[in-house]
């Protein structure tokens, strides 16, 4: 008789701050926790970022190092070791090569779709590890159809190794949304919220904004920059206006202030697996402005209006249609509470647990 494998997660999650794909790996071990399956999260022997509330969780810490160091060769060297069958599973990214006996996620192919979004050691590292990665996993997970389609197009791996699990709210914001912040500033204001990413399309939302007839509005814009990317925020379009405000990286409880405040939410992206800021957006009343692309399409539905991403004229006209229409404010509101609630991490975790199961 077959033994039962020990799960593993690879928690080099935890070292980092809780955005992004970070927050995705967080919620989905807890969901893990909660459904009663037990796992143990291994990680570097270093400080587990403070952000992070992991009471009750299993954590063996194993040597240290270099982050990518870490996980493509001293992870792999705990499980020479063990004496038992396990399985990886890897929430953030294409996790250790060197093994098989794995799941992997795989959240988009932007470096794919577009090189010069990344940096040249970025998109070459990850243009030899993803594949490689995704051949030698047991099953990838991605976070929506369209990236399953991408992964299926661009790597060539069939669909039915591919499990679409969705992303759902932060947590953190289901409670922070519960309490009433001031004002962060005196004047009305556009939000966006993402990391400063070429694809995340600067230049064409700064562009817009400075077509919009009203002047009273100012745009806030809130994420910091990641090394991974190309994006130069010192381009004379970027730092042109005093009305538009570059806040970097702020707290949960800062951003939710925000989100609260906001005119609006503008999301004018170029390219996503997912894009999960306009969900956190609805949660606390904003009207939300994307991008016409088919992954936000399958996303968000009816729930927001959509604008050429690469048209400037066209983003600033759907800014001005949507603020200038208190009704259409109102339903666009209704409809982004009811599009927050049809993404759970219950769901994606059950999906989870069953592939789990299936490989046990």
């Amino acid at each position: 008789m077959q033994k039962a494998k020990h799960i593993f997660i690879n928690g080099r999650f935890l070292l980092q701050p809780p955005t992004g794909v970070n927050r995705f790996a967080y919620e989905l071990c807890q969901t893990l926790l909660n459904a009663g399956l037990e796992f143990t999260i291994i990680c570097p022997r270093k400080e587990i970022h403070s952000d992070y509330n992991i009471t009750n969780w299993n954590i063996k810490q194993w040597l240290s190092g270099p982050s990518h160091l870490w996980e493509q060769l001293f992870l792999p060297l705990f499980f020479i070791f063990l004496k038992k069958p396990y399985l990886l599973i890897n929430f953030t990214g294409i996790g250790p090569i060197l093994i098989s006996q794995k799941i992997i996620t795989i959240h988009d192919l932007a470096f794919m779709y577009n090189p010069n979004w990344y940096t040249k050691i970025y998109r070459w590292l990850y243009r030899i590890l993803t594949p490689w990665s995704a051949r030698t996993s047991k099953a990838i997970l991605t976070v929506s159809e369209f990236s399953k389609s991408e992964i299926q197009r661009l790597l060539g791996i069939k669909g039915s190794r591919i499990y679409v699990l969705y992303n759902a709210l932060p947590t953190i914001f289901l409670k922070l949304n519960a309490k009433r912040y001031p004002r962060p500033q005196q004047n009305p204001y556009i939000l966006a919220v993402s990391s400063m990413d070429p694809r995340k399309n600067f230049q064409k939302l700064v562009e817009a904004f400075m077509q919009l007839k009203n002047s009273s509005l100012d745009l806030c814009i809130i994420g910091a920059q990641n090394a991974i990317y190309s994006f130069n925020q010192d381009k004379d379009i970027y730092k042109s206006e005093n009305r538009i405000h570059w806040l970097g990286r702020l707290t949960d409880e800062q951003l939710a202030q925000y989100y609260q405040h906001a005119a609006c939410f503008i999301y004018p992206s170029l390219y996503e697996g997912f894009g999960i800021p306009p969900l956190e957006a609805m949660l606390f009343g904003c009207p939300v402005l994307v991008s016409d692309i088919p992954v936000f399409k399958e996303v968000y539905a009816d729930a927001v209006r959509y604008a050429d991403p690469s048209n400037s004229v066209d983003i600033a006209l759907k800014i001005e249609n949507m603020l200038s229409n208190n009704k259409e404010v109102e339903e666009l509101i209704k409809c982004g509470y009811d599009r927050v609630n049809s993404f759970s991490w219950k769901d994606s975790g059950k999906k989870l647990m069953d592939l789990i199961q299936d490989i046990h």
